[in-house]
């Protein structure tokens, strides 16, 4: 914080500088000025927290300094110091908004402890502003989530009555009208090969969307102009009114230039949808479900595209997959045991997808469905859940969460080797499997043995691991790591002479106060209890 003083008297200057201890108060520095336009000079130049100033100066007072500091640097708190006790001059200085008014001479502790209060003051303030900057994000966020559940209950077919709709609308701050005219463009963000988790995704859509606003409405405004939403199949949703002014053609313009901006300054690809004009209020559920049936019949699992929904009725009609259902079937070689056939028939599948003919969210969702009706089958007859080999088959509710062959193939394939190895091993293989388990337990017992680990290490999905493991021995893999841990530290303590920290260590805990107290509820007795017995 830095303070100025402001007297037309070196000896006060001096007074104050010296005698009063700044840097007790926080103060790192300390300006002089012995006129108020000195000091106005200043304060153009650095930022002040405090002033103190004398009233009685030549040309312009110390009142009218508070003044021009209240009208720019309402900020700076403004301590008066006077030589006349005149009542008045207080009376001002408080209406000025003075932090207090000080006779002369000023003693030190006077001074201090006006300080103490024009700093609470600061404090007060500031903690102010962070509260009310605090409470206005949390209003624009909350008027931007609002603003994205309406969209989407409008998406999804909710209906309003239009009084009713024209209040929230109004309410939201939205440019729309009922009834008015708009068009909708669904909007995919492509990543290619790349998995995108759920953050990725966000921040993909948030610049994409700064480069709407900037492109479509000039401008970046706090709460944004464009009034979007993105629903469960990861399309951004996009409302635009229709303006007498533009025509549909600049849109679409506009539109390409979004495209294109995307693909010059992050790198991606994105497909665009967009409806004829349509009713806001009457039109826009049906134009929605619309636009994700031909976004997935047209665009499908090509990139790059810019499509308007009437360009659909020249497309060509949709072809049946013919790789898919040639005999031998994925189903019927899986099941003959014919694996290393059936990585290759799902790799012509694969290829047949990528042809243009193919790409389709119709045909790759056709794939998927099949797939996971030959897997289920396969698990069931090896008396396993499907379900819980995949954890959740939730990609079944999001028709567009396999967006690409690439998915199906990171999907697929480790599934095909899990099933052939569980398949192919005799009847003594889980035995065999519980081996290597052991083996590796044993090997990396003070290392990271979590279930996931193990899994990979014997190539199986935790999940069909842990119900493997169970199955085989009666116990669940978790209660035996933590008994091997035991039985070994116990032999350690009757065998060596080491500290039961570093025995902590060697059986897997870093925490040896977590590893006493396991070890107590294992064996009833302290580590230490223990190896004096």
């Amino acid at each position: 914080m830095n303070v100025l003083l402001v007297d037309d008297e070196d000896y006060v200057l001096d007074y104050l500088e010296e005698e009063i201890p700044w840097r007790t108060f926080g103060i790192s520095s300390v300006y002089r000025a012995s006129s108020a336009m000195e000091a106005i000079d200043i304060a153009r130049q650095v930022e002040l927290s405090i002033v103190i100033t004398d009233i009685r100066m030549p040309e312009t007072s110390g009142l009218e300094l508070l003044e021009t500091l209240q009208k720019h640097y309402p900020g700076t708190k403004v301590i008066l110091l006077s030589g006349y006790s005149e009542f008045h001059y207080a009376k001002k200085a408080l209406q000025l908004g003075a932090v207090d008014y000080l006779l002369k001479p000023v003693t030190e502790e006077e001074m201090t402890s006006c300080l103490r209060k024009a700093l609470a003051n600061l404090e007060t303030e500031e903690r102010n502003r962070k509260n009310l900057s605090s409470a206005q994000d949390v209003l624009k966020l909350g008027l931007i989530r609002i603003r994205e559940h309406l969209l989407l209950d409008l998406l999804l077919g909710k209906k309003y009555e239009a009084k009713e709709l024209e209040r929230q609308l109004h309410a939201l701050q939205l440019p729309f009208e009922p009834d008015q005219s708009c068009v909708l463009a669904m909007i995919r963000i492509e990543t290619g090969d790349e998995p995108a988790s759920r953050e990725d995704f966000e921040l993909f859509s948030y610049a994409v969307l700064n480069m709407a606003e900037e492109i479509l409405f000039e401008q970046i405004n706090e709460v944004p102009s464009l009034w979007t939403c993105k629903d469960t199949h990861r399309f951004i949703i996009a409302v635009m009114p229709l303006q007498p002014s533009e025509p549909y053609s600049v849109l679409k313009q506009r539109i390409g230039s979004l495209k294109q901006a995307v693909e010059t300054f992050m790198k991606r690809t994105v497909s665009v949808l967009l409806t004829p004009v349509t009713s806001f209020r009457l039109e826009l559920h049906r134009q929605y479900l619309q636009s994700l049936n031909v976004f997935g019949r047209v665009i499908g699992t090509s990139n790059n595209r810019l499509i308007e929904l009437h360009d659909s009725e020249d497309e060509i009609a949709l072809k049946p997959l013919t790789r898919l259902h040639q005999s031998p079937t994925l189903l019927q070689l899986m099941d003959a045991g014919r694996w290393e056939e059936v990585q290759g028939k799902l790799q012509s599948i694969l290829e047949e997808l990528d042809m243009p003919a193919y790409q389709t969210q119709q045909h790759l969702m056709e794939v998927v469905y099949y797939l996971f009706s030959s897997f289920s089958y396969i698990a069931h007859k090896q008396g396993d859940s499907f379900a819980e080999l995949i954890d959740s088959p939730t990609f079944l509710h999001d028709p567009f969460y396999f967006h690409s062959t690439y998915r199906i193939k990171e999907w697929a394939f480790p599934l095909i080797e899990q099933f052939e190895r569980a398949l192919q091993e005799p009847s003594s293989g889980g035995n065999h499997i519980i081996r290597q388990i052991h083996s590796f337990i044993e090997k990396h017992l003070q290392e990271d043995v979590s279930l996931t680990r193990v899994g990979e290490h014997v190539y199986l999905h935790p999940v069909y691991l842990s119900r493997l493991y169970k199955k085989e021995t009666g116990e669940s893999l978790s209660s035996y790591i933590s008994r091997v841990r035991m039985e070994k530290a116990a032999l350690l303590l009757k065998t060596t002479n080491k500290k039961v920290s570093d025995i902590s260590e060697e059986v897997g805990y870093q925490k040896t106060q977590y590893f006493i107290r396991l070890f107590k509820e294992y064996y009833d007795v302290t580590p230490q209890v223990y190896r004096n017995r």
